[in-house]
């Protein structure tokens, strides 16, 4: 499939490269290019109040008319240079194909004009009284050189206006007495604002409709407002609007009636769901009182069901203050089946993995969601010895939010190992309340078993015959863990070239009550100390992790990716290491990718490729940095830019792990640089990725001197440079 892509797109793509480059060498070219001559470009164009530095001028930027071109990191106009990079001899078909992507690609150059500046001046003028400056001036400076245009907008907001006295107006009780409660948002003393005046119409008219008064707009509000010029004084009146006075009696009362509802009525494409379901999702029952809250909390819990589409809900007002609602649900798509398939090459050694998933949205026609993976990867050492993994798993949630998990992984390592975890797992996902943008997951029970099926005699003599540290991590062990994940999403689907954050926080705890029972029935304990259940230890450790995604969008084709995780994981009691399969590794795909993954760390620990030391590479500590700039050259290709950073670290100082314990003074010279550029291929069903690392700080060779990866230090292509191929973003 990439194959005919590639074949189908390459002269667009060797042309988008070309224009990319071309702006990026030139970039500092005249940007004047194809502005006429008698015009000029507007090249800066800002908002600054002389007289008030409480005044947002962020805020009021928005109301500009005009502004200067799109802007990278404040000053750099890349997507104008890729438009100047179009010739102007478009007579031959080369030129007039590269003027055609450049112009498709890049931002013409904004002219000046003079109309769009008053315009602007009379728009922050009225923002500025909306704030409460009634008094406030706008003037402009305006600076040209070289037929550019540096405008600013200069702001004298003067004193504001504050309210002296709030009063309600309205002849109606049940208006009266919400307008009038401790709830109001308008009062006297505080700066005038027509946000804030708003915001009170919306909340009147949202307790009238929470109480059944289905009639009730916020149109019927107004706010009179009369200013003492000399007092700068603003006296603020509600009342309800002019229309509603002359309304007949019989729409008056209308307005004034709260309404019940008198019948639910569902109408479904097709009966794929059953009835019960959608009751229970539903919060509008037969005989409840009209409330808009009620509406959105359906919307929200409905909508939320994964079989389903979409639903719209209607009423239909009946005589006695009754209303029939209609709830009509659109059947969505019921099955899926995603692939994944990704590879890896680093000095020599080459992975390969494949994977597919099967999600049913409706197994049991209550929108219950199953779902079924399997995945497989392979790995050739160039040393020799292979890695082979294949896993198993499936998962049940059910509408009332509890979900049932089941996982089988088989581990066959160069190490000369192998290695089986089965696991079983039941949480519960709390429901978002609505408009929430956080979530919340308790793991009630995770239940995992490690066994060890074969091992070589090398392996045995390594880690489990001498004193390893890491020789509970190779023995088969009982993992009983609770955890709790918080998350949080700012991103808008509706507005998805707005810029958002993710945050995520995670701890888990494992082994505590299987240590108070041992304690309290006086389980045996094994050669180590460690309490054992059917002759098997269990690990007890507590392990939290956070991290964090801000993505900045520049522009839609242009975005800006921060990343910061960090992880600890602390083992105690029962246990002298964390587990294994709980430890923390570095470098990769998703981590710092000039690194090979699990080959980073812990500290200077380095490791010299043989199997022995890769299960080595690994700590209770981590620390990943990234950045990322991407840029979408076309519809389906994306480039990008990175630079990340971190390492793993040991919470205590292990002998097999020599450098690699965290020390306050010393981790932060410890931390892995690299950098790298990569091609995101968007084939609509999942993102295609391939990034190029390269090292740039090496912890591993400081006792060297060689740390900094140049020329001078040995940069070579074997030990200092990675690809890796993967399906989706990194973060």
């Amino acid at each position: 499939m990439l194959r005919v892509l590639w074949t189908y797109k390459r002269r667009e793509w060797v042309i988008a490269s070309l224009v990319i480059i071309i702006a990026f060498v030139f970039s500092a070219c005249n940007t004047t290019k194809f502005v006429p001559q008698d015009k000029c470009l507007l090249n800066k164009a800002r908002v600054k109040c002389v007289d008030d530095k409480t005044v947002a001028t962020g805020k009021l930027s928005n109301y500009l008319r005009q502004k200067q071109n799109t802007e990278i990191l404040g000053f750099w106009k890349l997507q104008l240079h890729i438009y100047n990079t179009a010739p102007l001899d478009t007579t031959t078909a080369s030129n007039k194909r590269l003027a055609h992507n450049a112009f498709k690609m890049g931002e013409a150059p904004v002219i000046y004009d003079e109309a769009l500046t008053k315009v602007s001046m009379q728009q922050l003028r009225q923002q500025m009284n909306n704030m409460g400056y009634f008094q406030a001036e706008v003037d402009t400076v305006k600076v040209v050189k070289n037929r550019k245009v540096n405008l600013t907008y200069l702001v004298t907001a003067h004193q504001p206006y504050t309210i002296c006295n709030y009063e309600v107006d309205i002849d109606i009780a049940q208006v009266s007495k919400i307008a009038s409660d401790e709830n109001c948002l308008v009062h006297a003393g505080e700066q005038f604002s027509t946000e804030t005046l708003d915001a009170e119409r919306d909340r009147i008219t949202t307790v009238m409709r929470n109480r059944g008064y289905f009639y009730f707009e916020k149109s019927m509000l107004e706010f009179t407002a009369d200013s003492a010029y000399n007092r700068h004084e603003v006296s603020v009146r509600i009342h309800l609007a002019p229309y509603v006075e002359h309304l007949d009696a019989e729409s008056l009362q209308r307005m004034l009636t709260r309404y019940t509802i008198r019948h639910v009525e569902f109408q479904l494409d097709k009966p794929f769901l059953r009835k019960k379901a959608i009751e229970r999702a539903c919060r509008l029952h037969d005989g409840d009182m009209y409330a808009d809250w009620r509406v959105e909390r359906t919307y929200a819990r409905m909508n939320a069901l994964a079989p389903v589409k979409y639903i719209d809900i209607s009423f239909t007002p009946l005589k006695d203050s009754l209303l029939d609602c209609t709830v009509a649900i659109a059947k969505g798509r019921q099955h899926s089946v995603a692939a994944e398939l990704e590879g890896t090459y680093s000095a020599g050694d080459w992975g390969v993995a494949a994977g597919v998933n099967y999600t049913n949205k409706n197994i049991f026609k209550g929108a219950e969601v199953l779902d079924v993976g399997v995945r497989a990867s392979y790995e050739w050492r160039a040393n020799g010895g292979r890695a082979i993994e294949a896993k198993a798993e499936a998962s049940l949630l059910f509408p009332s939010n509890v979900k049932v998990n089941v996982a089988y992984n088989y581990q066959q390592r160069p190490e000369e190992y192998t290695r089986t975890i089965a696991n079983a797992g039941l949480g519960y996902l709390v429901p978002r309340q609505p408009g929430s943008k956080w979530t919340h997951h308790f793991g009630l029970v995770d239940i995992n078993y490690i066994y060890l099926p074969w091992m070589s005699d090398q392996f045995k003599r390594d880690f489990i015959d001498k004193s390893s540290v890491l020789k509970a991590s190779y023995e088969d062990h009982f993992i009983l863990d609770w955890n709790y994940t918080l998350s949080y999403s700012s991103f808008d689907r509706r507005n998805p070239n707005k810029s958002y954050s993710q945050f995520a926080l995670r701890v888990e705890t494992a082994g505590n009550f299987l240590y108070a029972l041992s304690k309290i029935a006086n389980f045996p304990k094994n050669e180590d100390g460690s309490y054992v259940l059917w002759k098997i230890p269990f690990s007890q450790y507590a392990k939290g992790d956070i991290n964090f995604t801000y993505h900045g969008v520049i522009t839609p084709n242009h975005h800006l990716v921060g990343h910061i995780g960090l992880g600890v994981a602390v083992p105690y009691l029962n246990a002298g290491v964390i587990p294994f399969e709980k430890r923390y590794f570095a470098g990769g795909a998703n981590s710092v990718r000039g690194w090979q993954a699990r080959t980073l760390g812990p500290g200077i620990f380095r490791g010299n490729g043989s199997a022995f030391v890769y299960d080595k590479q690994a700590g209770d500590i981590k620390l990943d940095l990234n950045i990322e700039y991407r840029y979408k050259v076309l519809k389906f290709l994306e480039l990008a830019a990175f630079l990340d950073a971190g390492n793993i670290w040991t919470i205590y100082k292990y002998e097999d792990q020599p450098g690699g314990v965290f020390l306050w003074d010393q981790f932060y010279k410890q931390i892995a640089w690299s950098y790298g550029v990569g091609v995101r291929f968007d084939l609509s069903i999942l993102i295609f990725r391939v990034d190029f690392g390269v090292k740039l700080h090496d912890p591993s060779r400081i006792l060297e001197g060689k740390q900094w990866r140049t020329a001078a230090n040995g940069l070579g292509w074997k030990d200092d440079m990675n690809f890796h191929f993967a399906i989706g973003y990194p973060f």
